[in-house]
């Protein structure tokens, strides 16, 4: 999930060091995660699902490309898939721990959460809650990769990834399988079918092309979009609520349409907004948070809920200390891992 780019002198542009504006998107969509943790159902966090999640999707699409020998298979499982499930279990494990320490819970109640780990999506709760997004993207990447690398056709590509949005928006829940009382399958795996196509979208809008995003007619084209949405959301008052966790697709608006549109404008807008951000002088440290923002997804939980142990109210210090103490520790861990291991070739 940390993949990067090249760039040269525009900051759009990929050529010898990441591309700032990925990064910067990143922690936009991190930073809107964290905040509608914090905000829960308010009509701001209700916004903000309709893009914080999809965008990342999008963002792994950019750096999805066809496998076309026994080779790059393995290396892409054991760098993306082996290296994935390992922090996941190492962070899922430590996290259910630190919750039962911290809220005096039993050993049964430790035991019985390390199993969800196995069983993934919405059995994972309290600290692990965002874990689900790991699940569904692991099978994300492995579903898309297949499918452009079995056949280059866009249209094929279309045909699976709209057909399959559509499939999973056509029922509200799954109904016949139940996990731990939950209503699911197992790690969302039905989750696939939509975040597949967000997936997909990033890779045909910008694998072969990264910088068209920084033409400013193309920034100010996408802007008016977004605006001309909550316009119309202001004026018509059209509901759209999005929760790809508890598969959660409302509309007021024909649901395949509401999912393709809504969700692709607004991440689009940000990446766009993003891109002004990467031209600017200031930054606000955005870049390292979009290079930690697996760092965050995974911590700021606790890191929430310790605020709220502590009394801590205040939407701004909550959020600030979600994503950045994560990020510190990120850091921490990484310079000790290149400190005392040695990396192999």
């Amino acid at each position: 999930m940390n993949e990067h780019l090249k760039i040269s002198s525009s900051p759009c542009q990929p050529t010898t060091t990441r591309v700032q504006w990925i990064d910067i998107a990143k922690a936009y969509g991190m930073i809107a995660i964290v905040l509608g943790h914090i905000l829960i159902n308010g009509p701001l966090a209700r916004f903000l699902y309709w893009w914080h999640i999809p965008i990342f999707f999008m963002i792994t699409g950019i750096f999805l490309k066809p496998l076309t020998n026994p080779n790059d298979w393995k290396r892409f499982f054991m760098k993306r898939i082996r290296n994935e499930l390992l922090l996941y279990v190492a962070m899922g494990g430590l996290l259910i721990y630190l919750y039962t320490v911290i809220h005096h819970k039993s050993q049964r109640f430790l035991l019985n959460h390390w199993f969800d780990l196995v069983l993934g999506g919405r059995t994972l709760n309290f600290y692990t809650s965002t874990f689900w997004f790991i699940n569904v993207y692991i099978l994300t990447i492995i579903v898309v990769t297949v499918m452009i690398s079995m056949t280059k056709n866009w249209s094929i590509h279309l045909l699976l990834t709209i057909s399959g949005l559509m499939i999973e928006t056509s029922f509200k829940q799954i109904t016949w399988m139940h996990l731990n009382g939950f209503a699911m399958m197992p790690w969302n795996m039905d989750t696939v079918m939509v975040t597949a196509f967000y997936a997909y979208a990033g890779y045909a809008l910008f694998h072969h092309n990264r910088i068209w995003l920084e033409r400013f007619k193309m920034i100010l084209l996408i802007w008016l979009a977004a605006i001309g949405l909550i316009f119309v959301h202001q004026i018509s008052g059209f509901s759209f609520r999005l929760s790809l966790k508890s598969h959660l697709m409302q509309s007021s608006l024909p649901m395949g349409i509401a999912i393709i549109v809504i969700p692709i404008i607004f991440s689009l807008a940000v990446m766009a907004g993003a891109c002004v951000t990467a031209k600017s002088s200031v930054k606000f440290g955005l870049p390292l948070i979009g290079r930690h923002t697996l760092a965050i997804m995974y911590g700021h939980k606790l890191f929430l809920d310790l605020c709220l142990i502590n009394g801590i109210k205040s939407v701004f210090v909550r959020l600030t200390i979600g994503v950045m103490v994560p990020v510190v520790l990120g850091i921490v861990i990484q310079k000790i891992k290149a400190t005392f291991i040695k990396p192999t070739h």
